[in-house]
């Protein structure tokens, strides 16, 4: 598999002790969330398409609307599936940020 070198993505981690085989769920997450097109190619050469996908659709994925959206769309995810996963997404009172 091949190597994780983009610290910027891991500001908070020391890069050198992310196994990206048993924290494969933080990687993908992060370059959902944060990558930019050298990490989505990164990602899918180092992790299958249902590995990045079960993240897309895990209930507690920290991803907003839009990027749920985007992945859905980008990764052929059903529209039904995504919808469901977008109204499932607690919504923050807007009062209380």
């Amino acid at each position: 598999m091949l190597p994780l070198t983009k610290t910027s993505l891991f500001w908070d981690t020391d890069i050198n002790t992310i196994d990206i085989v048993k924290n494969k769920r933080y990687v993908i997450e992060r370059i959902l969330k944060f990558g930019d097109f050298d990490d989505y190619t990164w990602m899918c050469n180092a992790y299958s398409t249902e590995d990045i996908k079960s993240v897309i659709l895990e209930e507690r994925v920290d991803l907003d609307p839009k990027s749920i959206n985007f992945w859905c769309h980008s990764f052929n995810i059903e529209k039904s599936i995504c919808t469901k996963k977008l109204l499932a997404k607690k919504q923050e009172l807007f009062w209380t940020k």
